[in-house]
């Protein structure tokens, strides 16, 4: 199939990003997830497949969605406010089309790869001024390894012959190493996030243990990506200076295929989502970390690896 028929399923389109990547980026959120983060930032991203989600905040309790389900899988709580019973859901979208409030809001949608490669072009004048590009983010973008490479391939044909763009994977390394194979010569940047390098908390709160994901960074590194290390701090999961230590020395031994590490703060904006959907979340939904409380964590870093940024 020609790279640009491959069809992906997108989450999102954010353009003129700073944080994921070097210069302006054009970040395209593709939907699924491989792990399950207790603490996820992108809940809509989690599911492969395009979906609907209550957005609470908008609803008015009309009940005009839960007569509109056919399948029977919408229901009012006691706040007036929809339920959705995922096991009846036919996902045919038709209580948020009947819904004239967006209570229900459609994420992801399907679309071929030259579909999302068309509005990636159209920022193509700001990654030549900026050194940016097209990062691919998530969810998890290796979720869809045949979409991530037909992306990346239409990436470096560029919108014009002869003017490839900068390529960055946003990846939590948790996939299938021959995925990572087939991506890798057309990535020119890795994001890596290492969420804790204890085996146990790790399957705790993300659902599976790091083993397959520090095997793929140092088989990253072997075949000679440019990697950076993203390091999400959680409060009370791996905000300590024993996981932090590990992390850094881990990092240091990837050798020169690790540029710098990013200390990724936990912010509450989370929990706000969380609530508009209708989720519990088991985090602070008030609190945030502070870049003075970062100073002594990045001092520490920085005796193992050469460059630490907050934020990316």
């Amino acid at each position: 199939m020609e790279p640009g028929k491959t069809i992906g399923i997108v989450n999102d389109i954010q353009r003129m990003s700073t944080n994921d990547g070097p210069g302006f980026r054009t970040t395209v959120f593709l939907k699924g997830c491989l792990l399950d983060c207790k603490w996820c930032h992108n809940p809509e991203g989690r599911r492969r497949f395009p979906e609907v989600i209550p957005f609470y905040t908008n609803c008015i309790g009309c009940g005009d969605c839960v007569e509109a389900c056919a399948a029977g899988a919408l229901s009012l709580n006691g706040d007036a406010k929809p339920v959705i019973d995922r096991a009846l859901c036919t996902d045919c979208f038709q209580c948020a089309r009947t819904c004239s409030h967006s209570g229900l809001v459609p994420w992801g949608t399907i679309q071929t790869a030259a579909e999302v490669m068309k509005e990636v072009f159209s920022d193509e004048p700001f990654f030549r001024h900026s050194g940016g590009g097209l990062t691919l983010s998530g969810g998890e973008p290796m979720a869809q390894p045949g979409f991530v490479l037909a992306l990346f391939t239409l990436a470096k044909k560029g919108a014009e012959e002869g003017k490839p763009i900068h390529t960055a994977l946003d990846t939590c390394g948790h996939a299938p190493w021959e995925d990572y194979a087939r991506v890798l010569p057309l990535a020119d940047l890795v994001l890596l996030d290492l969420k804790h390098m204890d085996p146990q908390p790790h399957k705790a709160y993300t659902g599976a243990t790091n083993r397959l994901i520090l095997d793929n960074a140092q088989k990253m590194a072997e075949a000679g990506a440019v990697m950076r290390i993203r390091v999400p701090i959680i409060p009370g999961v791996n905000d300590n200076k024993e996981n932090w230590t590990a992390t850094a020395k881990f990092a240091a031994s990837l050798g020169d295929a690790v540029q710098g590490v990013d200390l990724l703060p936990y912010h509450p904006y989370a929990g706000s989502k969380y609530r508009a959907f209708g989720m519990e979340y088991d985090f602070p939904a008030g609190e945030g970390y502070e870049d003075a409380r970062l100073e002594p964590v990045i001092d520490l870093f920085l005796e193992h690896v050469y460059e630490v940024t907050i934020g990316g």
